[in-house]
């Protein structure tokens, strides 16, 4: 054998080497491991395995795979509400407990961390297999829990701070809304705290500390009832004291206290939110009244905009609410009288020609105008306004029909507004031509005719005196 045949063998040789130890190597790494082919049954970790196929509609299979894998996982984790949580104390509004505990377990699958991650794959498909320790979990969410106690503890010494020195409710609450946003994700537990002060359960703790506040801040209108204006420039503004009982029964006036109005009757535009001053008193003016009825009425409530809504996601504030129930938020009615005009009344009406001494059609006009417009005075000289109202009926005629007939009868009526100190007109409207119709008597039909000219006065002259500054 010559060199070269030689060198030929032995190349063949390496060659055949390399095959043997790299081809059986390949072979193997491409072999399904254990976990695939049977579900471990490990009693130590929880564990979640996935698989989806490779195809081209499929060109995300790495994150879903690992998606569906963590959500088999997190299955296996139980959510188990403590005796001793505050779900229990809680008032189960709209269903909150159990769309609490959907969360929770949507929320377990988007926090967990510190998890293993094993993955195989062949030209058809991908595998994931995801693992966590019972015992690490078990730590980390112990870690978590008693973190969030402590923080809660913080915020709620901050809040009696807050109110029993410093009697300032609106700090105490945003403390206690801190507090109530550190355990949100723990409801479901026992959240007793250890303190130098003795063990405390901070759920329930924060939850009669809220409810104690709204029960001891008082909100009560200055007057009883407040005389109102249509004119803009007359209005004297509403005010409204809040006080807070102390511990001992005394009664403080609250400061700095931030208070929102809104008409619960009627309508009109108000100045601003406000606040109250050193005195406890918070003021707010109706700039323009809108609604024209006689009695109308204000709620003043604590105003829970900072405590509730600063920035906070949807389940944050579904919390929130659970904790600081409007319900019990503090709230006073303020009770509203319209000061109408006075006016004098100046009527004629006629029927079938014949002036009427009972004008029931007026009656019915001064009444509605009464109830939302003026005060009627019998004396002219102390009278702000004349009004001036004229109705014609008249007998149109009868329209005979097979065994029965038709009586018709029109109605016309003029409305004046005259301003008894300068003659001034200021409003003028007419209705003409309104129709009653009924079989039986013109009686009937005169019956019609008004009602009828009542209902067009209301949609067609109301909403044009509305408008007016009277």
């Amino acid at each position: 054998m010559n060199l070269k045949q030689y060198n030929s063998l032995v190349s063949k040789l390496v060659i055949a080497l390399i095959l043997f130890v790299v081809v059986p190597q390949t072979s193997f790494a491409k072999r399904k491991p254990a976990w695939v082919k049977q579900r471990p049954d490990d009693p130590a970790y929880y564990i979640g395995i996935a698989m989806s196929p490779k195809t081209k509609d499929n060109r995300d299979y790495v994150k879903t795979t690992r998606a569906k894998a963590l959500k088999q996982l997190s299955s296996e984790i139980k959510v188990r509400i403590s005796s001793n949580s505050v779900l229990h104390q809680l008032e189960d509004i709209g269903g909150f407990r159990e769309g609490y505990e959907a969360e929770i377990r949507t929320s377990v699958e988007q926090t967990l961390e510190g998890y293993e991650v094993k993955t195989w794959e062949n030209r058809k498909e991908y595998w994931v297999m995801v693992r966590l320790s019972k015992e690490k979990y078990r730590r980390m969410k112990m870690m978590e829990l008693d973190m969030a106690k402590s923080h809660a503890y913080s915020y709620f010494q901050d809040a009696q701070k807050a109110l029993n020195e410093e009697h300032d409710v609106i700090s105490a609450l945003n403390c206690l809304s801190k507090a109530v946003v550190s355990i949100k994700g723990h409801l479901e537990e026992d959240l007793t705290y250890r303190s130098i002060d003795g063990s405390l359960n901070m759920g329930t703790e924060i939850y009669s500390q809220i409810q104690d506040i709204f029960h001891r801040a008082e909100l009560t209108p200055v007057q009883k009832k407040y005389m109102l204006s249509l004119s803009r420039n007359e209005q004297n503004p509403i005010e409204v004291k809040a006080n807070l009982y102390t511990s001992n029964g005394e009664s403080v006036p609250l400061k700095g206290l931030p208070l929102s109005f809104e008409f619960v009757k009627g309508e009109g535009v108000l100045s601003s939110q406000s606040v109250t001053g050193h005195d406890g008193i918070a003021k707010v003016v109706v700039s323009r009244l809108i609604s024209k009825r006689k009695d109308q009425e204000l709620k003043c409530s604590l105003d829970m905009s900072e405590v509730k809504n600063d920035g906070q996601d949807t389940e944050t504030m579904k919390v929130l609410e659970i904790f600081f129930p409007s319900k019990l938020v503090p709230t006073a009615y303020i009770s509203l009288e319209l000061r109408r005009s006075k006016a004098y009344l100046e009527t004629k009406e006629k029927i079938f020609g014949i002036i009427s001494e009972q004008e029931p059609f007026t009656g019915s006009v001064k009444t509605i105008l009464n109830k939302s417009f003026f005060t009627f005075t019998g004396s002219k000289d102390s009278a702000d306004y004349v009004v001036s109202v004229n109705s014609d009926f008249k007998k149109a005629e009868e329209k005979k029909g097979n065994g029965y007939s038709l009586f018709i009868v029109f109605a016309d009526f003029s409305i004046s507004i005259t301003n008894a100190r300068t003659g001034e007109e200021v409003f003028s409207d007419s209705i003409n031509g309104i129709m009653g119709m009924r079989p039986g008597s013109f009686e009937y039909a005169l019956g019609d005719a008004r009602k009828n000219a009542l209902e067009a006065f209301k949609k067609k002259i109301i909403s044009r005196l509305e408008q007016l500054d009277l």
